[in-house]
């Protein structure tokens, strides 16, 4: 069973929720695939000196997702920038590639989950749902008020996702 998790992060904050979904993922005894969207265009010039550090080792370290990542996935958790938009350069590939595989039919089955830094996940969850997955909500965590509330909540939907993703595997 595999979990792609496909994100953008420029600063690492995105990284951050993408890494505490797989480990969700891992927990449930799943495997991962971990990609990074990547980068079009310049972006911001007004990021501080440790966020372009970590933007280099980013585009180091990560390959973008490719047709036979999202084809061999069982899941899809997309995690986004709270200013997540589908019209942005780096989605705008990605997307494209999620519609024409939605089109001919090869996503039919497949499980997905969108993951967001904050609670606008309106914009990625429709995506998401008009590309006809299988849709995992978000799962219930209780608050711990400590700032780490999103990296728990990235936590245990990835765990829920690749628990849906065997369920209906085993099918």
């Amino acid at each position: 069973m595999e979990v792609l998790i496909t994100f953008y992060s420029r600063c690492g904050t995105t990284e951050k929720l993408a890494a505490a979904a797989a480990v969700g993922a891992v927990q449930a005894r799943a495997q991962i695939r971990f990609r990074r969207l990547a980068d079009i265009g310049d972006g911001p010039s007004a990021e501080s000196e440790d966020c372009r550090k970590v933007l280099a080792r980013m585009q180091k370290e990560y390959v973008p997702p490719k047709e036979a990542d999202v084809l061999r996935a069982d899941a899809i958790i997309f995690v986004a920038p709270p200013d997540f938009s589908s019209v942005s350069p780096e989605w705008t590939e990605h997307l494209d590639l999620i519609e024409e595989l939605r089109s001919t039919g090869k996503l039919e089955g497949k499980v997905a989950a969108a993951i967001q830094s904050d609670a606008g996940l309106d914009a990625l969850a429709t995506m998401i749902l008009r590309a006809g997955f299988i849709v995992v909500p978000p799962a219930i965590v209780q608050a711990t008020g400590n700032g780490g509330d999103s990296t728990a909540r990235a936590l245990a939907h990835g765990r829920k996702v690749a628990e849906v993703a065997k369920a209906l595997k085993r099918q």
